[in-house]
C-alpha cells in the first residue's frame, strides 16, 4: 500500500476491501467532515498474519452495518491501512491517518510488536486503540489511557490451557516449549512458567524461533532429545502451519502437541485430518460459544460472507461493537468521554457478562480450549474443533506491572 501522506478512495477499495466480494453498505467514506467519525482498520495484510487484515476489516463492517454505518448521528468513516507486519510501517500508517484523515479509533493489530509501537502514537496523539496482540504489555508495563485490550490476558490463555491438560493428562508432567522470538511469543513463555509452577508442570527446555521460520526440525530433534511428554508450540499463524506439518514427519505418538496461542481455524483447514486430530489448542474465540450476541453474530457472518468467523473476525466484531455500546452510555463520540465510559464498562458481548478492568483496560472475559476432532466426528466442514473447557482466571495483581492509577 502506498506511504503517500492520503489515500485516495480507489486504493483503499483495493487494498483492504475488494477481497471481500461485497459492496461497504453502511461505511461512509467522506472525509473530514463535521457530522462523520472516522476509525480505523490497521491490520496486517501481508507477511505471517496476512489472512487477518481483511477478516477482522469482515467482522468490523458487520458491527458498523448492524448501525447502518453511523452512530449518534454520525456516519462512520472506515478506512482501512496495511501495517505489513512492520512496527514502523504501522507507526507510519496510524501517524498519516491521524493527520489527514482526523482518524479518532482504531483496531487491526494482529502483530504485539506492531501493536506496541502503535500505543505510543495513540498515547500521543491521544487516539484509542483497541488491540489485539498477545503481549501482556498491553494491560502491564506499557499500558496507556488510549489503549484497550480485547483478547485474553496471556496468563489467563496458558492457566486456562495447561490447567485442561493438568487434568485430562495426569501423566504427563514434562513441557518443552518452543516459542516465537518477539513480544507475544515471549509473553506466552513467561505465563507458561508460571502456570506450570502453579499445576505442578516440569519445563524441560525452550528454543525461540524468528518470526517467519520455515525449518522446524532442529528445535523438534532437540525437543525430543529431553524425551517430553507435551511439545508446547508458543507460536502462531504462518509459523505454526509449517511447525505442526513437521512434526508430523517425526512419528512421534506419545507426544502432545498443545498450542495455548497457536492455531485458528484458518490454520486448521490448511493441515489435514491426521495433522489436527486429537490436537489440543487454546483460542481466544471459537464459533460455538453459547451466548445470545455469539449466536447472532455467527447468524449474521455465515449469511454475510458463507464461512465461520474466527479469532480475527470475532476480535472486529465485538470491539468494535463495544466501542459503539460505549458511546452510547457516554451519548458521546468523543474520544475521552469514550474511554470514561469504557473503564470499569459491564455488558453483555460474544462471551456473555463481560468487564473491562478500569485500571489495565483488560477486557475481562472467558478463554476456551478445545480439541480437534476426527473426520468421522466432524458434522460439517466447519466442525473442526469442540469447546472442552474454558478459564476466565485473571492474572495475578502482583504479576501486573502497570502503574495507571484510576
Amino acid at each position: 500500500m502506498t506511504s503517500s501522506k492520503k489515500i485516495d478512495r480507489r486504493t483503499i477499495l483495493k487494498a483492504g476491501v475488494a477481497a471481500l466480494g461485497s459492496s461497504l453498505s453502511g461505511v461512509s467514506w467522506a472525509q473530514g467532515a463535521g457530522d462523520t467519525l472516522t476509525m480505523g482498520v490497521i491490520s496486517q495484510q501481508t507477511g505471517t498474519f496476512a489472512y487477518a487484515g481483511d477478516l477482522v476489516l469482515k467482522g468490523a463492517r458487520l458491527a458498523i452495518d448492524e448501525r447502518n454505518g453511523s452512530v449518534l448521528g454520525k456516519k462512520i468513516n472506515l478506512i482501512v491501512r496495511d501495517d505489513e507486519g512492520k512496527p514502523a510501517v504501522g507507526v507510519r500508517r496510524l501517524t498519516e491517518s491521524i493527520a489527514s484523515d482526523k482518524l479518532s479509533y482504531f483496531m487491526g493489530n494482529f502483530s504485539s510488536g506492531v501493536g506496541l509501537a502503535e500505543l505510543e502514537v495513540a498515547r500521543q496523539e491521544k487516539v484509542l486503540q483497541f488491540a489485539a496482540g498477545g503481549s501482556e504489555d498491553f494491560t502491564g508495563s506499557r499500558c496507556s489511557p488510549y489503549t484497550f485490550q480485547w483478547s485474553a490476558h496471556a496468563y489467563t490463555a496458558l492457566r486456562a490451557t495447561l490447567e485442561y491438560v493438568s487434568k485430562t493428562l495426569p501423566d504427563k508432567k514434562k513441557i518443552y516449549t518452543i516459542t516465537a522470538d518477539y513480544a507475544f511469543g515471549q509473553s506466552l513463555l513467561h505465563y507458561t512458567q508460571v502456570a506450570a509452577k502453579e499445576l505442578g508442570l516440569e519445563l524441560v527446555g525452550n528454543d525461540n524461533h524468528p518470526s517467519g521460520e520455515r525449518q522446524f526440525t532442529q528445535y523438534f530433534t532437540k525437543a525430543l532429545s529431553t524425551r517430553p511428554d507435551i511439545i508446547c508450540l508458543l507460536t502462531a499463524g504462518a509459523d505454526a502451519v509449517s511447525a505442526v506439518r513437521q512434526f508430523q514427519s517425526f512419528g512421534v505418538k506419545t507426544v502432545q502437541i498443545v498450542g495455548p496461542w497457536t492455531l485458528e481455524v484458518e490454520q486448521l483447514r490448511e493441515l489435514s485430518p491426521a495433522m489436527r486430530t486429537g490436537m489440543i489448542l487454546g483460542l481466544n474465540y471459537y464459533q460455538d460459544i453459547d451466548t445470545p450476541v455469539n449466536k447472532a453474530f455467527v447468524d449474521s457472518y455465515m449469511k454475510a460472507y458463507k464461512n465461520v468467523p474466527s479469532y480475527a473476525a470475532a476480535y472486529g466484531y465485538d470491539s468494535m461493537r463495544t466501542l459503539f455500546l460505549a458511546m452510547d452510555k457516554a451519548k458521546s463520540t468523543d474520544v475521552e468521554a469514550v474511554i470514561k465510559t469504557l473503564e470499569g464498562m459491564q455488558f453483555d458481548s460474544i462471551f456473555g457478562p463481560t468487564q473491562i478492568d478500569a485500571r489495565t483496560h483488560q477486557t475481562q472475559r472467558p478463554y476456551y480450549v478445545v480439541e480437534c476432532k476426527a473426520p468421522d466426528a466432524m458434522k460439517n466442514e466447519f466442525d473442526l474443533a469442540k469447546i472442552v473447557a474454558q478459564g476466565d482466571t485473571p492474572q495475578p495483581p502482583e504479576l501486573n506491572q502497570c502503574k495507571r492509577t484510576v
